[in-house]
Formats: structure tokens, sequence, C-alpha cells
């Protein structure tokens, strides 16, 4: 497994074999890969929230292990920022209030999995950048999200 055979952290190559499968896009990492490699393949299982919320979806536990193993194994320097996102319902600061929660509540639980704090930043966008317009529930819920992007 890639992400196995380049990780030299506290988890065994067989727990973190463990966790990824070939079908798994971190799973496709190869040897060498680059902070923005793994942010590319984080952000193909996008993390949504319920409306108002800043608790991680506990069905995101399992990806999120996912993604601390990963960015354990990134090469040594990699920041990531984790953006907040909502949709556009209430007004705009509750929303930026709201997306950087969610940001931070990512941003702790990756850091409670191992990932170094230094090496992660929160970031609240609010309702500024939807991937859909909010004109239906599907849309608004696919804008209230968690994103990665590497420095």
């Amino acid at each position: 497994m890639a992400v196995a055979n380049h990780y030299t952290g506290p988890h065994s190559a067989a727990k973190v074999d463990h966790f990824f499968a070939a079908s798994d896009p971190l799973g496709a990492l190869r040897p060498g890969f680059t902070a923005q490699d793994l942010v590319s393949a984080v952000n193909l299982d996008i993390i949504n929230f319920a409306t108002g919320s800043v608790q991680v979806p506990t069905d995101e536990y399992n990806f999120l292990n996912k993604v601390a193993l990963a960015m354990q194994a990134a090469p040594s320097g990699a920041v990531f920022e984790i953006d907040g996102h909502t949709d556009n319902s209430g007004d705009a600061a509750s929303n930026l209030t709201l997306s950087q929660q969610r940001a931070e509540a990512v941003r702790a639980y990756l850091v409670q999995q191992g990932v170094a704090a230094s090496r992660l930043i929160a970031r609240g966008y609010g309702d500024s950048k939807p991937v859909a317009p909010n004109d239906t529930e599907e849309n608004k819920f696919r804008n209230r999200r968690i994103e990665f992007t590497a420095h």
C-alpha cells in the first residue's frame, strides 16, 4: 500500500493497510505523494454537515481516521487548511461563524487522531463559495461542507 510504504509515524504498516482499500482514493496515493496529491484525494469525499450543526457527522469518523493517517504520512512541512462552508440559510455573519466552527471541529478531530496541530489551519468561508445554487435542499446540503487545501 502506497501510504504504508511512505508512512514513518507511530502506526504500523499493517494498521495503515487495514484502513485503506484499493478503491479508496487515499489508497491510490503513491510513495512520495505531495500535499496537493493528498488534498486532491481527500476532496473526492466531501464531508457534509446538518443544517446549523458544528458536530462532525459520526458517519465521517472512519473517513477522517484515514485522512489523519494519510496526513501523518504526508511530507514533513506540509500544512493543510480545513475550509468550512455553509449554505445561504441565515445571515452572512452567522454563517461565517458557523463555517469557522465546523472547520475547527474537523481540525480538533484530526488533532485527536494524531495530526500535529501545527500542520492544520481552520478557516471559515460562510456561504461565500457555494458549489451549487442554494435553490434546493439537496444543493444546500452540498454547500454545507468541509474542503481541504494544501499550503
